[in-house]
């Protein structure tokens, strides 16, 4: 019988423990051909790096207004593709609390003039924590969007009633378990 009580207290310990989620930060590359861009838009979380790959002969310098008040804040020159090191390459990372969220061109320049233009929309990877009492996944939980679908608020509360259920079950087991005793 004790050994009973204690996996049962083991249980009800684990499904009260808090869940934590998390992810890492991503890196998405841009390949500048002697052509064209690839992609030439995209869809990135702030916490991000960008990096920008100069496959062309030519020397490239990438354009970026972060705060949006009409003026290049990020310049970065990218060094023709058949070098021996690494300046064929750009790396930037939208550090969080210094992007905004919104729509972002990303100008390039080849040779002191426009070459090609990137569309960037940065999305805010938004955390809420979850309360104590949640005993799966953290519902609130929000990526890379502002509203939480219905279908996810039906499911995560349905996978709730079972955990609680669960939960009443076990205590009902310990209660009756020591009554016996």
């Amino acid at each position: 019988m004790t050994c009973v009580k204690a996996l049962t207290a083991i249980i009800v310990i684990i499904m009260l423990m808090p869940t934590a989620v998390g992810h890492g930060a991503n890196s998405y590359s841009f390949i500048m051909r002697n052509q064209s861009l690839q992609p030439s838009e995209a869809q990135v979380l702030d916490n991000s790096t960008i990096i920008f790959y100069n496959a062309a002969e030519n020397n490239r310098t990438i354009l970026i207004d972060s705060n949006r008040d009409g003026e290049t804040d990020i310049s970065c020159e990218v060094g023709p593709s058949n070098t021996s090191s690494i300046s064929d390459e750009c790396s930037i990372w939208l550090e969080p609390g210094i992007w905004e969220s919104g729509e972002y061109e990303v100008k390039i320049m080849s040779n002191g003039t426009l070459w090609n233009t990137l569309s960037l929309v940065i999305s805010l990877d938004n955390h809420t924590e979850a309360s104590s009492l949640d005993l799966a996944a953290p519902s609130d939980y929000s990526f890379n969007n502002e509203r939480a679908n219905e279908e996810n608020i039906k499911e995560s509360g349905i996978a709730n009633i079972y955990q609680i259920g669960l939960l009443v079950l076990i205590t009902a087991g310990l209660f009756v378990s020591r009554k016996k005793s």
